[in-house]
């Protein structure tokens, strides 16, 4: 954890934003490429669907985050 911390303070504020950015235009990406005719998404069994989702939720609440830092930082800096 430490060094994440020390990472994320090493790193430039526009830096962070755009990695932020692009882990939620990654996970965004792989839920559009998921989704069939219908618009729905397939998933082979009910468990890898509720793991997945729990995974890109998480994924996305930590890419918001650096966004709103990097920005934070940005602007205010």
């Amino acid at each position: 954890m430490e060094t994440i911390i020390k990472l994320l303070q090493a790193m430039p504020y526009p830096t962070i934003f755009f990695v932020g950015l692009a882990i939620r235009l990654l996970v965004c990406m792989r839920q559009f490429n998921r989704r069939g005719l219908g618009g729905l998404q397939h998933f082979n069994n009910y468990f890898v669907a509720l793991f997945t989702l729990l995974i890109e939720w998480m994924f996305k609440w930590v890419s918001i985050g650096f966004m709103l830092y990097g920005l934070w930082g940005w602007i205010f800096r």
